[in-house]
């Protein structure tokens, strides 16, 4: 496995792409480039590995699909968190099993960070929309004010990324690089295996089905360590 170095100019543009992933996802203009497995495939063209982004991408299509972006309920803000966890593991080199696993996990972290940071951001912009003084200037200043609000989830997005980027890139590499007898490596298969079957389990209950997702995470505990046991 072979990574690449991140330079402080691809991160400089990392985090201008995760504003522009980030606004997309509530604000402007909601193009779908917050995806998934869209936004996890940008991260990996960034660093010119992009089926290793797609790749994250789509295993975290399957782990956050059953957060819908309805009304104002929390959801993970999927679009910066995949592309962070596309960016890492396309970093760190892509290829390792290992790797997978921690940049889903990474991912589902910086969504869930993300999604804080969405309510905190969300009780500041009505403070300004809605002050008397806004009015006054007739539609013009209301305009102002809202692509003010714009501007500030944009660079609420592009902190996000700017903070997490650097952690995460390290965290994936660390368990990629894990010698065949280690721990991490021992086990990966069965946290795969777990996360995969627990996310399939989520999914078909978001697309409406009512089985529990207990058998799902039982057979992926048991193809877990079956494969554990293969690849030890």
């Amino acid at each position: 496995m072979i990574g690449v170095e991140l330079t402080a100019g691809d991160w400089a543009l990392a985090c201008l792409l995760g504003a522009v992933i980030g606004l997309d996802q509530v604000s402007w203009p909601q193009a779908m480039w917050s995806r998934p497995i869209v936004a996890g495939t940008l991260g990996g063209v960034l660093f010119g590995a992009p089926a290793a982004g797609c790749l994250v991408g789509a295993w975290l299509e399957l782990v956050l699909s059953r957060h819908p972006p309805f009304g104002g309920a929390r959801h993970p803000e999927t679009g910066p968190a995949a592309f962070t966890a596309g960016a890492a593991y396309a970093v760190a080199g892509g290829g390792a099993p290992a790797g997978v696993v921690a940049a889903v996990a990474v991912g589902w972290a910086v969504g869930w960070t993300g999604a804080y940071s969405v309510t905190l951001l969300r009780r500041v912009t009505p403070g300004l929309v809605s002050r008397p003084e806004g009015f006054r200037g007739g539609a013009a200043a209301l305009a102002r004010r809202h692509r003010l609000a714009l501007a500030l989830d944009g660079l609420r997005a592009g902190l996000l990324v700017a903070a997490l980027l650097v952690p995460s890139v390290l965290f994936v590499r660390l368990l990629s690089t894990q010698p065949p007898g280690a721990p991490a490596a021992a086990w990966w298969p069965v946290v795969a295996g777990l996360g995969l079957a627990g996310a399939a389990g989520v999914a078909a209950r978001g697309l409406g089905a009512r089985a529990r997702r207990w058998p799902a995470l039982a057979a992926g505990l048991v193809l877990g360590t079956v494969l554990a046991r293969v690849l030890s």
